[in-house]
């Protein structure tokens, strides 16, 4: 909470909400949010929403605190390579979980049910791949943020954080600015700068994913 008793919780939904429509409006995306209202959701069922699901992008959305009310900005973050590796270590050795995978990956772990150096190794594999999707992606939101807001930290920081750990989906945490800094937390409160925060995110998705799928079929 803000010291004018704004909540982060409410900005960030307002955040999410605006995204979700500018997303759903471009036939290249179809965004769905882990809440639609003021409710509670633990982290595990946060986590298991992109889990379980054929998600290729988890997106979450926050406002930073400090103690220090000067300290203002955004910043991203990723998971760090010792959460995934511990990660990756638990999936392998609990056979009984279950999650959604791509299907030719999904096809070699049926055929090498047994295989745990095999898995490990294409789990390696597909998290460099999402490391470099995560990384390359954050260049296009910073691009676009640093119109509207201060950068906190020029580069992706990395973190053990719970809700970017899903091993099936590559995932980036946004904070977009300091709830506990004066100015900040007199913009974030507007409507107009939530949705200047939300294009922005909007437009670093669509340019970044036009330019992969022009890549992609050249």
């Amino acid at each position: 909470m803000g010291h004018k008793g704004l909540k982060e919780k409410e900005v960030n939904l307002n955040i999410a909400i605006q995204l979700k429509k500018l997303l759903n409006n471009n036939e290249l995306f179809h965004a769905f949010l882990t809440r639609n209202n003021d409710t509670y959701l633990s982290l595990k069922k946060r986590k298991d929403f992109s889990k379980y699901r054929n998600v290729d992008l988890l997106l979450s959305i926050h406002v930073d605190s400090s103690m220090k009310s000067y300290v203002s900005g955004s910043s991203i973050w990723i998971v760090s390579n010792n959460r995934m590796q511990r990660e990756i270590h638990n999936f392998i050795q609990n056979k009984k979980e279950k999650i959604y995978l791509n299907k030719s990956i999904e096809e070699i772990f049926k055929n090498n049910k047994n295989d745990i150096y095999l898995k490990k190794t294409i789990l390696d594999l597909q998290l460099n791949d999402f490391k470099t999707m995560e990384i390359n992606l954050s260049e296009f939101i910073f691009q676009e943020l640093k119109k509207i807001v201060k950068i906190n930290k020029i580069k992706p920081q990395y973190a053990s954080l719970g809700i970017l750990s899903s091993i099936n989906t590559p995932s980036i945490l946004i904070e977009t600015g300091f709830i506990t800094n004066f100015e900040e937390e007199k913009k974030l409160k507007t409507i107009a700068y939530q949705k200047n925060i939300a294009n922005a995110l909007y437009i670093s998705l669509k340019n970044y994913f036009q330019k992969n799928l022009y890549l992609k079929n050249k």
